[in-house]
């Protein structure tokens, strides 16, 4: 049996890939506990939670695109084989893509 070895550049990739959607999957649970909290506050109180939320929130998006952003146009320097550059063109897309779905469900929330 053949093992799969990574290299050093692509074992990298691979983790900041990782991070940048555990960084947009962190918005879901983030999101729900914003809306609970802004749900049982009342009066004068929802508007400083409300301002809380859009500002955490906001933030969270520039956060999660610039890791995405940063993610699809990394260039790496190794050589590698066409199926394999065909793949991590493919691959690199996936936080982006990850962000987009997550920001369509939260609006479709909300």
């Amino acid at each position: 049996m053949k093992a799969l070895i990574l290299g050093d550049e692509i074992n990298q990739f691979h983790w900041s890939m990782l991070k940048s959607v555990l960084l947009v999957l962190s918005m879901l649970p983030i999101s729900q506990g914003i809306l609970h909290l802004w749900q049982t506050t009342e009066g004068s109180s929802q508007i400083m939670v409300g301002f809380f939320a859009i500002s955490l929130m906001s933030s969270l998006f520039v956060l999660c695109f610039w890791s995405a952003l940063k993610a699809t146009v990394l260039q790496l320097g190794q050589q590698v084989s066409v199926f394999e550059n065909l793949l991590l063109q493919i691959y690199r897309y996936l936080p982006m893509l990850s962000l987009a779905s997550m920001i369509s469900y939260l609006a479709i929330q909300f």
